[in-house]
C-alpha cells in the first residue's frame, strides 16, 4: 500500500527535476537573496536589529534614539524637521570636540564627483580591538553603520544620509584644527547648496579652531586616533645607573611634502603642550623605505607627563588605548609619586615596571570596556 503511493510521488519529482527545474533555476537564483532577507527580518524583528543597506551591508545592534531617526528625505517643508535639529550645542560641546579630533586623526570626508548621484560620506577607522568604541559612538549618535574589514584588522563607522551628515556637521563644525578642515568646508558648501531646503539656516563655514588644547576634548579624540603610550627600560648594571622613560607621542606623516608642511602648525602646538620641541623624523609607514618624513610631538620629561595626565584625567580617551594610559599612569605613580625606584628596592621596582610594560600595546590580551560608561552624551 505504501509503495503504491510512493511511486507516483517519485515520478512527479523526476518530472519537476527534468522539466521544470531548469526553466525556473534562473528565477529561483534571482529571488533567493530576497527570501533570505525576508526570513532574517521576520526572525529579528523583535530584537531591535537594524539592517543598513548602503554601499556595504551589515547588521548592527544599537539603542534606538528617536531624536536621530532619519526623516523622509523627500520633504520640502523646512518646518518638518527632527526635534533634535539643530542640536543643543552647549550640551554636545565635548562630544563634538572629541569627534572632531577623532575624525581629523583617523577619519575621512569623501565628496561625490561632480554630477554624481552619490552623496557624501564621513568615515572613521578603528583597529578591530576598538569595535566596542565604534558601536558606542553609533549608539550615542543614533546613526551610522559599522563596516568590518577583516583583512586590515579594522572596522569603520560610515555616516551617510542627509540628516546623519547634517547632524554630524552641527556637532563638529568650528572645532577642526588640521588641514582636514578644507574637506570639512567642502562638505558644508555641498550641504548648503544641495540640501538647503532641509536647513533652517545655512551652515556657517568657520576657520581653524585656535583655542588652547587643554580647553576641550579635541586632543583626546585626536590621541585616540594617532597617539601611543610607551615605557622604555634601561636596566641598571655595575657601571650604569639605569633609567625608565615614560613616553607619549603623536606622529603625523604624509606622502605629499607640501601637505605634510601644512601639519606643522598643529603639530608644533601639540609639541609645546607636551613640553618638548617638535621633531621631524623618518618612518617606515607609506613608502616602505624607512625614509618617509613625519612630524612627531612627544612627552619625554616629568613636566610633560604631569601635563598629559592632568589633561587626560579631565578629557579621557575611550579606545583600548585608555588601558595603556592607565598602565602608563600607574608607572608614573610608582616612579615619580612614590619614588619606589630609589634605594634598596630599585631592582624590584624595575621588575614591577617591566610587568606593566609587558601587558601594554601589542602585548595586551585582556580588554575591558567599563570606561565607555563615561562616554559623552548627546
Amino acid at each position: 500500500m505504501v509503495i503504491k503511493f510512493i511511486i507516483p510521488l517519485i515520478n512527479l519529482a523526476k518530472f519537476i527535476y527534468i522539466t521544470l527545474l531548469p526553466i525556473k533555476l534562473g528565477y529561483c537564483i534571482i529571488k533567493i537573496h530576497y527570501y533570505i532577507l525576508v526570513m532574517i527580518y521576520v526572525i529579528n524583528s523583535k530584537r531591535k536589529i537594524k539592517y543598513f543597506r548602503d554601499f556595504t551591508q551589515e547588521f548592527i545592534l544599537f539603542k534606538k534614539i528617536n531624536n536621530y531617526n532619519e526623516i523622509n528625505n523627500n520633504t520640502k517643508n523646512k518646518n518638518n524637521t527632527n526635534d533634535s535639529f539643530p542640536l543643543n550645542k552647549k550640551k554636545n560641546k565635548e562630544l563634538g570636540f572629541y569627534l572632531a579630533g577623532l575624525i581629523e586623526a583617523d577619519g575621512s570626508i569623501i565628496m561625490p564627483r561632480f554630477n554624481s548621484n552619490n552623496t557624501p560620506t564621513i568615515s572613521i577607522s578603528f583597529h578591530e580591538d576598538d569595535k566596542p568604541l565604534a558601536k558606542k559612538i553609533c549608539e550615542i549618535l543614533g546613526f551610522g553603520s559599522i563596516e568590518l574589514i577583516p583583512l586590515s584588522k579594522a572596522v569603520k563607522i560610515q555616516i551617510r544620509g542627509k540628516y546623519s551628515i547634517i547632524n554630524t556637521l552641527v556637532l563638529i563644525n568650528g572645532k577642526f584644527r588640521t588641514p582636514k578642515i578644507e574637506k570639512l568646508n567642502s562638505l558644508i558648501k555641498y550641504v548648503n547648496e544641495n540640501w538647503n531646503n532641509d536647513l533652517l539656516d545655512p551652515i556657517i563655514i568657520h576657520s581653524i579652531d585656535d583655542s588652547p588644547l587643554d580647553s576641550n576634548s579635541w586632543l583626546s579624540g585626536f590621541s585616540d586616533g594617532d597617539a601611543n603610550f610607551y615605557i622604555n627600560i634601561n636596566w641598571p648594571g655595575k657601571n650604569k645607573y639605569g633609567q625608565i622613560k615614560l613616553t607619549f607621542e603623536i606622529v603625523q606623516s604624509r606622502l605629499d611634502k607640501d601637505h605634510l608642511l601644512k601639519y606643522r602648525y598643529i603639530m608644533n602646538k601639540i609639541a609645546i603642550f607636551c613640553q618638548h620641541k617638535l621633531e621631524k623624523h623618518l618612518i617606515f609607514k607609506y613608502d616602505r623605505t624607512g625614509k618617509q618624513e613625519a612630524w612627531r610631538a612627544r612627552v619625554v620629561n616629568k613636566k610633560g607627563v604631569v601635563q598629559m595626565i592632568n589633561y587626560l584625567n579631565k578629557y579621557p580617551i575611550f579606545s583600548s588605548k585608555y588601558l595603556n594610559y592607565l598602565d602608563w599612569r600607574e608607572a608614573y605613580y610608582i616612579l615619580i609619586v612614590k619614588k619606589e625606584h630609589i634605594g634598596i628596592n630599585k631592582l624590584k621596582t624595575y621588575g614591577k615596571i617591566k610587568l606593566i610594560k609587558e601587558r601594554m600595546n601589542r602585548e595586551r590580551k585582556v580588554f575591558t570596556w567599563e570606561h565607555l560608561n563615561n562616554f559623552y552624551k548627546k
